[in-house]
């Protein structure tokens, strides 16, 4: 860790002096004027800026549509949620009726086994 704390020091150190140069060349490429555009550039400049702001109004449309698909689906999630605990509780009533049948076959077939013993 320390080794590369003193890499980065040394670096750092390196090029410290190169900064304001760096800074200075670098300085007209952002500061520069927009070249002048012919006729035929302006024409694609518009078809961009109309096809953008299309791309944009899509954007905003799909948001929306996405926005109501969640909502949509939560609600769903929710119906789903509450069939899933509706079948869990039928689910159990059958099994406890399951038992008692099993309860009473069985006492049944002892009395059977009883009555022709005897």
């Amino acid at each position: 860790m320390k080794k590369e704390s003193t890499m980065a020091a040394s670096w750092l150190t390196i090029a410290a002096p190169y900064v304001p140069e760096i800074i200075r060349l670098a300085k007209p490429l952002f500061t520069r004027k927009p070249p002048q555009v012919d006729e035929s550039q302006q024409q694609r400049l518009e078809l961009i800026e109309s096809q953008i702001a299309e791309l944009q109004s899509a954007a905003t449309t799909n948001a929306d549509s996405i926005s109501k698909l969640a909502s949509d689906m939560q609600k769903t999630l929710e119906i789903l949620q509450v069939g899933a605990e509706r079948a869990e509780q039928q689910v159990r009533g059958a099994q406890a009726l399951a038992w008692v049948a099993v309860t009473a076959a069985v006492l049944a077939f002892a009395l059977a086994a009883y009555a022709l013993a005897s």
